[in-house]
């Protein structure tokens, strides 16, 4: 979508990449050396307490986003046969040809939001490469001298290299979100013009021919 069309109608994000100069980046490398440097042999079963909140965290978030995104895509293929029942009628000859222009033009945009919104939902679902704490890490920890410490920090690892993706899912979720609720608010528009419209047509009708139309006729 053409940047001239503002933020507000058509949304846009840019995923954070993984391009090492990235602030992101800078910022999990520092993360990741106050790991490494971290000595908490004194207290080091309320740290391994806090990596496991925070592991569990991480993925409640990455588990989150993905729910949420297969309930959306539920929502959007729901919706598909109301859409075609809809369409035809936008072709019914005793609608005018400003009705059917104005109709047909806010439900093709209702559409494209809502096509956008499933492949925000389809991203968010890509699967992608998640950081575990394997069996193997936690037979060494517990092989070295800190046993709690060393899965802590395993752990607070696995949580710092899972960060890029699981804000990216999220991010995708949310946008996911915004063009549903411009989709929404486009059927609503949708249906209060065709609502409305018989009503103003009346009244402008009424208009011409009770008020214009008397007064050009004072006129020679």
């Amino acid at each position: 979508m053409p940047k001239l069309v503002p933020e507000w109608l058509w949304p846009r994000l840019t995923l954070s990449s993984a391009t090492t100069d990235s602030p992101q980046q800078r910022w999990l490398r520092k993360e990741q050396e106050k790991v490494d440097q971290g000595s908490w042999s004194d207290i080091s079963d309320i740290a391994l307490e806090e990596a496991r909140r925070l592991f569990d965290s991480e993925h409640e978030r990455r588990r989150g986003a993905d729910s949420k995104a297969g309930l959306y895509l539920a929502a959007i293929t729901a919706l598909m046969p109301i859409l075609a029942s809809i369409l035809p009628a936008l072709w019914d000859e005793q609608i005018s040809t400003w009705q059917r222009g104005i109709h047909l033009g806010i439900f093709l945009l209702a559409l494209l939001f809502l096509m956008r919104a499933g492949l925000w939902a389809l991203k968010t679902m890509k699967i992608s490469a998640s950081t575990v704490v394997s069996p193997g890490d936690i037979a060494d920890s517990f092989n070295s001298e800190e046993p709690e410490e060393n899965l802590a920090k395993q752990l607070l690892k696995a949580v710092i290299q899972n960060y890029d993706a699981n804000n990216n899912k999220i991010s995708c979720i949310k946008m996911t979100h915004e063009y549903l609720l411009r989709a929404f608010f486009s059927f609503v528009v949708f249906l209060a013009v065709q609502a409305s419209w018989p009503a103003a047509a009346w009244a402008i009708g009424w208009i011409h021919n009770e008020l214009i139309s008397p007064l050009m006729s004072c006129f020679p």
